[in-house]
C-alpha cells in the first residue's frame, strides 16, 4: 500500500497566460519571480522570469479532483462542490454556512467530503459558546472555533528552467452594433484591453502523503485512527488525488485557459514512491542533475519511476505517461 508520493514534472509551455495577477485598469501582467541561477563562470546570480505560484497549481489539482470527484460520485461538502474556497460548508436554507460544517466534528467534515480531507482546511470563526462575564473584567463575547486540517497534497513554484520575456498583446472585444442603455455607466461592447502570455520550459516538484489521507492525528494510537479507512472509500480518495495530476502535467494548472491553452509538451516525469514511509521532497528539474541528486537523499525501499529521454541508472524507465499512472493506482 502506497504511503508517499512526489512528482518531479518538467515540461514545454508556450505561450501561457497561468497566473496574471498584476491588474491596472485595462492592463493585465503575468507574475514574474526573482530567482537564481549559473552563469557560464559558475557565479550565482539574480534574475527574473514568469512563474507559476504553488497556491495556483495546488487550485488546480483541487479543480481536477473535484470535477472527476463528481463524476464518480464521491462525498463533497457543499461549499466543495462548487468549489468555494471557504471549505467546510453545508447549505443552511439558501446560503452556506462555515460555522455549522465545522462544528459538526472533525470526523463528520472528512467523512463528508474528499477535498477538505485531502487539500485541508483552515477554520477561523467566532462560535456559539459561553459568553464572556462583563464583570469579571473582559468584554462580553463569543467564544471563537478555530480548526485546521494541514494538505495532504503540497506543491512548489512552477518555475523556469529556460524562458523569454513576456510579450504584451492587445485584444479588442468585437462590437455588435448594438449600443447598450447603461452606456453612461461604462457599459460598452468594444473595449481594447492589454495582456502579457509567456513561452519557456518549466519545472515544478510536488508531494502527496498518502498515509495521512482520512487520518485524524488525534485519534493516533487508537485501533483505527482512520475517519474514511481502506473498508469505506479511502483508496478511491487517493486514487483520485493521483488521477489529478495528470491534468496539471497537461498544461491545466492555471488562469486564461478560456482563451489561452498553453501549447504543451512534456518533457520528463520523475516519480518516486514510498509503501514504508513518508519521502523527502525530490531536487527540483530546473537542475541539469536533479535525478543522480533526488536519488542520492532517497530512502531504502523507495520506487523510481521516470518518463523520458534520459539515461539513467537506478530508475524504472516507462514508455507512456500513462504507465506511471497506471503502476501508482495499482499499488493502492
Amino acid at each position: 500500500m502506497l504511503k508517499f508520493i512526489t512528482f518531479a514534472v518538467k515540461v514545454q509551455l508556450n505561450v501561457h497566460d497561468l497566473n496574471n495577477e498584476a491588474v491596472a485598469g485595462n492592463v493585465t501582467d503575468i507574475r514574474v519571480m526573482d530567482y537564481l541561477i549559473q552563469n557560464e563562470k559558475g557565479e550565482w546570480e539574480k534574475t527574473e522570469a514568469p512563474a507559476v505560484s504553488g497556491r495556483m497549481l495546488k487550485h488546480w489539482h483541487y479543480e481536477a479532483m473535484r470535477k472527476l470527484g463528481i463524476e464518480q460520485k464521491l462525498p463533497f461538502c457543499d461549499a466543495c462542490k462548487i468549489g468555494e474556497p471557504v471549505r467546510p460548508a453545508i447549505l443552511d436554507g439558501k446560503v452556506l454556512s462555515h460555522r455549522k460544517a465545522i462544528e459538526l466534528g472533525t470526523e463528520e467534515v472528512i467523512k463528508k467530503c474528499v477535498l477538505c480531507d485531502t487539500h485541508g482546511y483552515l477554520a477561523a470563526i467566532a462560535g456559539k459558546g459561553k459568553k464572556r462575564s462583563v464583570s469579571e473584567g473582559e468584554s462580553e463575547g463569543q467564544e471563537g472555533i478555530s480548526e485546521r486540517r494541514s494538505s495532504r497534497v503540497m506543491f512548489s513554484w512552477l518555475m523556469p528552467i529556460i524562458s523569454i520575456p513576456s510579450k504584451q498583446v492587445i485584444h479588442s472585444r468585437v462590437k455588435s452594433g448594438k449600443e447598450f442603455k447603461e452606456k453612461d455607466e461604462g457599459v460598452i461592447s468594444q473595449m481594447p484591453f492589454n495582456k502579457s502570455y509567456a513561452s519557456g520550459i518549466y519545472s515544478f516538484v510536488s508531494g502527496l502523503d498518502v498515509d495521512r489521507i482520512g487520518l485524524i492525528e488525534l485519534n493516533l494510537g487508537d485501533n483505527n485512527p482512520y475517519a474514511v479507512d481502506d473498508n469505506n472509500g479511502r483508496k478511491d480518495r487517493i486514487k483520485l488525488a493521483i488521477e489529478a495530476y495528470r491534468y496539471l502535467i497537461s498544461g491545466q494548472m492555471g488562469a486564461s485557459l478560456s482563451h489561452a491553452i498553453p501549447h504543451w509538451d512534456p518533457i520528463e516525469i520523475f516519480v518516486c514512491y514510498s509503501e514504508i514511509g513518508p519521502l523527502p521532497f525530490p531536487v527540483s528539474p530546473i537542475y541539469s542533475n536533479y535525478i543522480s541528486k533526488t536519488l542520492g537523499i532517497m530512502p531504502k525501499g523507495s520506487v523510481f519511476l521516470y518518463w523520458g529521454k534520459k539515461k539513467q541508472q537506478g530508475v524504472i524507465v516507462k514508455e507512456k505517461i500513462d504507465e506511471i499512472f497506471e503502476e501508482l493506482t495499482n499499488r493502492v
